[in-house]
C-alpha cells in the first residue's frame, strides 16, 4: 500500500513586511516634473501695478530698462525704490552700457499725470532715445 504523506503547508512569514520604495520615488519625481512644467511665475517683482488698457498696444522687441511707477508716485528701478533725484544718474549709467536700449515705464493707471510727466522728463534728460509706456491688452467689447 502506498503511504500518504501529510500535506506540507509553508509557514507564514513572520518577518516585517517590506514596501518597495522605487514606485513611490518614481511618482514623486513625476509630480515634481509636472509642477515644475506647469507653474506660472508672475512677472511683477513685488510692486503691484495696474497698467492702463490699450487697443493698439504693440510688443517691444529689444532689451529695455524697466521703471515702475506706483499709485503713490514712487519710482522703482531694478525692484528697488529710488528717489527722483538719483533716478537720472542711475539711468545715465545704465544707458551708457546699453545705448540702443529704451526705457519701458510700467505706470499704475491710478498714478498722477504729474508724476508720470516728471519720470518721462527725467528719462529724456538721462538720454533715453526710446520711451514706452506698458499697457495691458484691452478686452474686446461684446
Amino acid at each position: 500500500m502506498s503511504r500518504i504523506e501529510p500535506l506540507q503547508i509553508p509557514k507564514a512569514n513572520t518577518g516585517k513586511p517590506e514596501i518597495t520604495m522605487a514606485p513611490l520615488v518614481d511618482i514623486v519625481f513625476l509630480l515634481l516634473i509636472f509642477f515644475m512644467v506647469t507653474t506660472i511665475f508672475p512677472d511683477n517683482e513685488g510692486v503691484v501695478i495696474e497698467k492702463p488698457a490699450s487697443e493698439n498696444a504693440a510688443p517691444l522687441e529689444n532689451d529695455n530698462i524697466i521703471l515702475k511707477l506706483d499709485q503713490q508716485g514712487s519710482v522703482y528701478f531694478k525692484s528697488r525704490k529710488v528717489d527722483l533725484s538719483e533716478l537720472e544718474q542711475l539711468l545715465k549709467s545704465e544707458l551708457a552700457g546699453k545705448p540702443d536700449s529704451g526705457v519701458l515705464l510700467h505706470a499704475d493707471r491710478r498714478s498722477t499725470t504729474d508724476s508720470l510727466v516728471r519720470v518721462i522728463d527725467i528719462c529724456k534728460a538721462a538720454g533715453a532715445r526710446h520711451l514706452g509706456i506698458a499697457t495691458d491688452e484691452k478686452p474686446a467689447e461684446r
